[in-house]
């Protein structure tokens, strides 16, 4: 028996038809996409960030647990959201590719934040304002490679919150300039529980937002910014100051001051008005510094 024609047969014609009937898949505007993916990123994050921090009566060491859950839930949040929106992509694309540019931004940004650590906490110094002094606890040579590697992978874990999946999304979305203030103001937020937080330590931290922002843009790469952040993270503690309102007393040294509108008082120079006058030079350095980019 001969066949008909596939166009002839009763049931293609019937699955055409309901083919011609059936309305074409939603579009999710560009912008309500990347708004969902933020808030998924977000409600990610802290899922993972709680669960880690639950750790905390098991091993009660705040640094600690604070610095893993920053860097885990982070870490996964980014995963698994890559995975839900962007198959195929791997973590490494929100700017932790390696190579010899990304190499040389880690390297830079250590030693800018370093320098910048170092004026802000030396200058009240040199304006008389504040003077260094023995601690109580001399220097701490056993917990110093603990201080050093928490640190980093605190700052690491930051970086990819702040400057991340959430910072691409709003620079490819909103444009640059939307993507810098947002996360700046979010980095800001983020301390805003911090003991003895202040007003100007608020402003401060959203400054320096705005330079890992321009540092992450210049860049495109989250090396260089975790080099500035991881840095200045070390050098505050080191040279006896408060590193966003928490004491840890590694170095055997203090800086002692009455006059916290200069040296920042109980939450370190963050809150000081050096802080403030040192971030657009920062930024202006990191706008002008030629060959950042690193793809």
């Amino acid at each position: 028996m001969p066949e008909m024609p596939p166009g002839d047969r009763p049931g293609d014609a019937t699955a055409e038809a309901l083919e011609e009937a059936s309305p074409p898949p939603p579009v999710v505007p560009p912008t309500m996409r990347a708004i969902l993916e933020i808030l998924v990123f977000g409600f990610l994050f802290l899922v993972a960030s709680l669960l880690i921090t639950s750790f905390y009566a098991l091993v009660p060491n705040l640094l600690l647990i604070s610095a893993l859950s920053v860097f885990l839930g982070s870490l996964a949040a980014t995963a698994i959201a890559l995975r839900m929106f962007h198959r195929g992509r791997s973590v490494l694309s929100v700017g932790l590719h390696w190579n010899e540019r990304t190499q040389r931004n880690l390297v830079l940004g250590i030693g800018l934040g370093a320098g910048a650590g170092a004026a802000v906490t030396a200058m009240p110094v040199l304006l008389g304002k504040a003077a260094w002094q023995s601690a109580d606890r001399p220097i701490a040579w056993d917990s110093l490679p603990l201080f050093f590697v928490l640190i980093l992978f605190s700052a690491i874990g930051e970086e990819i919150l702040f400057r991340g999946l959430v910072f691409q999304r709003l620079r490819e979305t909103f444009g640059p300039v939307v993507s810098v203030i947002v996360t700046s103001a979010l980095f800001a937020w983020a301390h805003g529980g911090n003991l003895s937080v202040t007003w100007l330590a608020l402003l401060n931290t959203m400054l320096w937002g705005v330079v890992f922002g321009v540092a992450c843009l210049r860049s495109r790469d989250l090396w260089l910014p975790i080099g500035l952040h991881t840095a200045w993270n070390w050098t505050l503690p080191l040279l006896g100051v408060e590193l966003s309102g928490f004491t840890l007393e590694v170095s055997g040294i203090r800086l002692q001051s009455a006059d916290a509108f200069w040296a920042g008082g109980a939450y370190g120079p963050e809150s000081g008005i050096v802080c403030t006058l040192a971030m657009p030079l920062m930024v202006l350095l990191l706008w002008r510094w030629p060959r950042l980019r690193s793809v």
